[in-house]
């Protein structure tokens, strides 16, 4: 068997390393150093040396955010040489000449090489022209004047939401020239404006979801741009991995002018970043999440950004933000919500499940009773929330692996002689997931086999059809839920959860648990298969030829039913023999 109690080192991103963090004068920190894709496609969009037929426009999925535009367009401009283009338009009575731009006060002259703007229309893009009570004309520029010879970064959200200003752009960059309209077709110019030359590049910037309306509105062109994506997190492979990481934020912090970042901070830091991710080998790298971070520190500190501030302010944050769990936990507090952590009971096991309601911003782990009862039948599994249409198609799908597991053992020869009925017991949603099928599969066996599960411990995973174990989601919140039922109840040192051993990456515990963990109070078991699971629901293996096992004693009942059910049970059916 690989079953494995975790040490409450494991139940950590490993911090040993934290110490020597010291910031490093000699790497070179900015938004673009733990981005190497997006830099690579940005040195092709802005190439030293630019050639005509180089790409003028990119795609770059990432949050629509300033901070995100400002960060790039900082980024952008350091690769830029200064912008010297752009024009003058001179107004002599009803006549109109463009010539070039002789100072950066002339009225179209570029005023930047680098441009954002998530939000904007016609006007704020392409400039308008506006005629007085006095009969005198008036020329404003737009973004594409102000960013001639450089760099445009917009919101692709807001350039949908107004396909004709999109189209209208583009088919401008593409032919390299500005030409003056009227928004309103019954209304032409007053007069006839001269064309003005345009070198522009085109970054448009937003989620996935934007990404793909682009796609389906104009595919030759969504594969024809360059395309990059901001990544989210960073791997960490090495300790130089995580110094580049530590600099990172202290770039961050240093351009959202907060206090600076202390080393003894990044122990916390690095745990709230792995409680992000979900994974111990990956950290954060969205600046919208990580300016959050620093910015609620900084508002507990003045001078210094260090492990004691980092602690108060996620405190802070989370009692803030706990009320509904508060409130979840008390109705299990209350006995309203039946869990139990103490007995061995025939047919029913804790599992552990994930809640996330709209306009909250917290996950919510919450342990859930599953129950099961066996009867005489012809091998039905009865999903009793898939019956009451409570469930999703992902649960369904789980239950159904789940009686494919048990059908393949025990009734290749034969049919079953028993039904089945499982519930999630006072479940009054909609139920979805598969993170309950090891549980479900756990408390079947348990009930064809009469054998008692200790409710000490809780389960949570996923199972194939071969009954190993795979992966699941928000275990960091589900062992915190049932953890603080334990505590409630009272720890009694053989208390603890057990999860699929490929989820050990994604731990990052509460100070509280791992405490318990280094004390014994509680226990964290990864398993592989679901033999290892009800070994230790149990105490008796599934399959072991020199000992009894579960397999034989759910091999020897269903014989019993199928024995009784084929002998005579009444007079009539004697006689009728």
């Amino acid at each position: 068997m690989t079953i494995k109690q975790l040490s409450w080192q494991e139940t950590q991103p490993n911090l040993e390393h934290t110490a020597s963090l010291s910031q490093d004068a000699t790497l070179t920190t900015d938004f673009l150093t733990l981005q190497p894709r997006v830099k690579s496609t940005l040195s092709l969009l802005c190439p030293a040396n630019r050639r005509p037929y180089q790409p003028k426009f990119m795609l770059l999925k990432a949050p629509d955010s300033q901070l995100v535009f400002s960060l790039l367009q900082d980024s952008i401009k350091s690769l830029l040489p200064p912008n010297n283009n752009g024009f003058a338009y001179h107004i002599y009575e009803r006549k109109i000449t463009l010539a070039p731009a002789k100072s950066k006060q002339d009225n179209f002259a570029a005023t930047d090489n680098c441009l954002f703007a998530s939000m904007l229309d016609n006007e704020s893009l392409f400039g308008c022209l506006r005629q007085p009570e006095d009969d005198t004309f008036k020329l404003q520029p737009g973004l594409v004047h102000n960013a001639n010879g450089g760099v445009l970064i917009l919101g692709l959200r807001t350039l949908l939401a107004q396909p004709s200003i999109w189209l209208r752009l583009k088919n401008m960059v593409i032919n390299g020239e500005y030409q003056w309209f009227s928004t309103d077709d019954s209304n032409p110019l007053p007069i006839a404006i001269p064309p003005m030359p345009l070198d522009l590049r085109i970054i448009l910037v937003g989620d996935r979801l934007s990404m793909a309306d682009l796609q389906d509105f104009e595919p030759e062109f969504y594969n024809s741009a360059l395309y990059a994506e901001l990544e989210d997190d960073v791997l960490i492979k090495s300790d130089e991995d995580t110094k580049k990481w530590s600099n990172y934020l202290r770039f961050l912090a240093n351009y959202q002018q907060l206090p600076p970042v202390d080393n003894s901070a990044f122990n916390e830091l690095i745990k709230e970043g792995v409680r992000y991710t979900e994974d111990q080998n990956y950290l954060p790298l969205s600046p919208d999440w990580l300016n959050t971070l620093l910015t609620n520190v900084a508002q507990t500190t003045e001078n210094l950004i260090d492990s004691a501030a980092v602690k108060n302010a996620i405190a802070q944050k989370n009692w803030r933000e706990s009320y509904l769990i508060d409130r979840f936990r008390d109705a299990i507090f209350t006995n309203q919500i039946i869990i139990n952590t103490q007995d061995q009971i025939i047919g029913q096991i804790n599992g552990l499940s994930v809640i996330e309601y709209p306009g909250y911003p917290k996950a919510i782990g919450e342990p859930t009773r599953l129950s099961c009862l066996i009867h005489f039948g012809d091998g039905e599994f009865i999903d009793i929330e898939r019956k009451n249409e409570l469930a999703g198609n992902i649960h369904s799908k789980g239950m159904m692996i789940m009686q494919s597991f048990i059908t393949a053992e025990f009734a290749i020869t034969h049919q079953l002689p028993f039904s089945a009925s499982l519930v999630f017991e006072q479940s009054y949603n909609e139920v979805d997931g598969d993170s309950a099928s090891l549980a479900g599969l756990c408390v079947l066996i348990s009930a064809l086999a009469s054998q008692p599960i200790d409710q000490q411990l809780a389960v949570t995973g996923s199972v194939d059809q071969f009954g190993n174990v795979q992966a699941i989601g928000g275990v960091n919140e589900k062992i915190a839920g049932f953890f603080a039922i334990c505590q409630h109840q009272g720890l009694t040192g053989q208390q603890g959860v057990i999860i699929p051993a490929s989820n050990q990456r994604h731990l990052c515990l509460n100070d509280d648990i791992i405490e318990a963990v280094r004390n014994g109070k509680f226990s964290i078991w990864t398993v592989d298969n679901v033999a290892e699971a009800l070994y230790l629901l149990t105490g008796i293996p599934y399959r072991d030829e020199t000992t009894i096992n579960l397999y034989k004693l759910i091999q020897t009942r269903i014989q019993l039913m199928m024995n009784q059910e084929r002998r005579p049970n009444s007079w009539l059916q004697k006689w009728l023999k």
